[in-house]
Parts: C-alpha cells; sequence; structure tokens
C-alpha cells in the first residue's frame, strides 16, 4: 500500500503556521488546519482507498482542537504515522515569547488557551511548556522571530523542494519567430537575430536549427560561439537565484526572424544546459511546423 507524502504543521500559537500551510498548499500539497487529532487516523484510511487517492498531504495541528487532548495524543499519533509511512515530516514553528506577545496585541486575536488562562503571557507560557515533547520530535525547528512573511515562505518551500522533487521550479524553454509575435506569458526574451543567419544560406534555408548542418554552420562563427558560451553561463548562474525567490514556473523565449534556425538551435543548447541541472523542463519550437 503506498502513503501519501505527509508533513505534518505544528508549533505556538502565534509563529505563522497559516503562512506555512499557505506556502506548502502552493506547493501541490492537500492542506487541512486545525484538523481534530482523533482524525488523523480516519483520514490516512480514507486515502488509502483507490478512489481517493492523494499523494501529498499537509495537516495542520495544534492546541486550537483542545489542548490536553493535543498534547497528550500527538506524540502517540506522530508515532504511528511515522510507522505506517515512510516520508512524514514534523514542521514546528516558534518564536520568541516577546513576539508571540507583540503578535498578539498587534492583531487582537484570543490565543487559543485563554479559557484556561486569561492573562495573555500565562497562556504563551503553558503552551510552550505543553508543546515542548512534541518540539522535541520535530524534523525542523522554525523560529519566525526575525522573519517576514515572505522568508518564512521561502523556507517552507526549501525545505518542501528537498522532499517533493516534483515540485522543483518548472522551465520551459520556447523558440519563436518576431514576425509572429514574441509569446505573451515569458518571462526572459533573448533576441538572437544579431547572429549569422543559415536562411540565406541556399543548402540551409529549408532546414532548422535542430539540423547539424545547420549547428555546423553556427560554430563556424566566433560571435555565435562567444554568444552561446556566455548565455549558457548566465542561464545556468540564474536559474537558482530564481528557485530561491520561489518561482514555480520560468519560461525563457529564445527569437529570431522567422524561429526556424538561429533561435531553435540556441533554444536547444539552453535546453542542455537546464536538463543538465536537473530541472523539470519542456522545449518548444513554437513556428516549426
Amino acid at each position: 500500500m503506498n502513503h501519501p507524502l505527509i508533513v505534518v504543521v505544528t508549533g505556538l500559537s502565534g509563529s505563522g503556521k497559516s503562512t506555512a500551510l499557505k506556502a506548502i498548499e502552493d506547493e501541490g500539497f492537500f492542506c487541512m488546519d486545525n484538523i481534530p487529532i482523533d482524525l488523523v487516523m480516519k483520514f490516512i484510511e480514507i486515502n488509502d482507498a483507490a478512489s481517493f487517492d492523494i499523494p501529498k498531504v499537509c495537516l495542520g495541528m495544534d492546541v486550537r482542537a483542545g489542548a490536553v487532548s493535543f498534547t497528550k495524543k500527538a506524540p502517540w499519533m506522530l508515532s504511528l504515522l511515522r510507522n505506517i509511512s515512510e516520508d512524514v515530516n514534523l514542521i514546528f514553528l516558534e518564536a520568541q515569547k516577546e513576539d508571540l506577545l507583540n503578535r498578539y496585541k498587534e492583531t487582537r486575536r484570543r490565543h487559543p488557551l485563554s479559557d484556561l488562562y486569561p492573562n495573555l503571557l500565562d497562556a504563551v507560557d503553558a503552551e510552550i511548556e505543553m508543546m515542548s515533547p512534541i518540539k522535541e520530535m520535530a524534523d525542523y525547528i522554525i523560529n519566525t522571530s526575525k522573519m517576514n512573511v515572505h522568508e518564512l515562505q521561502a523556507k517552507i518551500k526549501d525545505i518542501i523542494a528537498r522532499k517533493d522533487k516534483a515540485r522543483d521550479i518548472y522551465i520551459e524553454i520556447r523558440s519563436f519567430g518576431f514576425k509572429k509575435g514574441i509569446p505573451i506569458d515569458a518571462d526572459i526574451v533573448m533576441d538572437v537575430r544579431f547572429l549569422p543567419n543559415p536562411y540565406f544560406v541556399e543548402e540551409l534555408k529549408e532546414k532548422t536549427g535542430s539540423d547539424i548542418e545547420v549547428k555546423e554552420f553556427l560554430n563556424e562563427h566566433v560571435s555565435y560561439v562567444d554568444f552561446i558560451k556566455k548565455f549558457k553561463d548566465l542561464i545556468e548562474y540564474i536559474l537558482p537565484l530564481y528557485k530561491k525567490e520561489g518561482r514555480s514556473y520560468l519560461n525563457i523565449a529564445i527569437g529570431c526572424t522567422g524561429g526556424k534556425h538561429r533561435s531553435v538551435a540556441v533554444a536547444e543548447e539552453i535546453m542542455h544546459v537546464v536538463e543538465k541541472s536537473g530541472y523539470n523542463s519542456t522545449l518548444i519550437h513554437r513556428d516549426i511546423a
């Protein structure tokens, strides 16, 4: 029986769990927040049914669903999950006590333990003590005191990327001809009309940039050889930066006049760089019939 990739997000109230769950949802996970701990196993049982297969699941659990029940049963539940699935990851979010207090004062929200501890400081102290055994079981502990929303999202996505390679940045390389317009969804546009044009060589006119004869023609010119080296270096340099920034998609469009010779040859060279770097990618020659 194949069990899903499971990520459990928990931690102290006010530490940024909602932001973390949203970031994980953006990575293709089915997320459930504030799920009572007694329902976790029921969900796993349902998920095992062939008609209800969810490969990636994120569970948000904390004291909101009942402080006593959660803190008593959570360690047992996590151990049980790890016994039935090979890939269970617990992310625990926390922050300095002063930051938690300030966040509650700024938002004017009630602390989940306020019914038991009317004083906010007492509630925060009690939760820190209650959650201590669960924190010790965590695979990842994130202190959000010095983080803004974007930094926390980036941290969460970096963790998920390590566990779920299928959610790596998706890169599309597309060749095109300017006479038919620039692709409207392009993030990076490289105009290669400055390169020597094989179209004006009679025996190459009806061929494309995928043909070895066209590639050999281009490689005979210093301008092409120098350009392709620098362009490859640029792409290899910027891809990790786009990934770090949290991009899910990146469209690289390479254009020449007709979209059949120079842009095709360059796009195929860039595709080799992307594939060598291990990214999910697709190559499209838009204007080759």
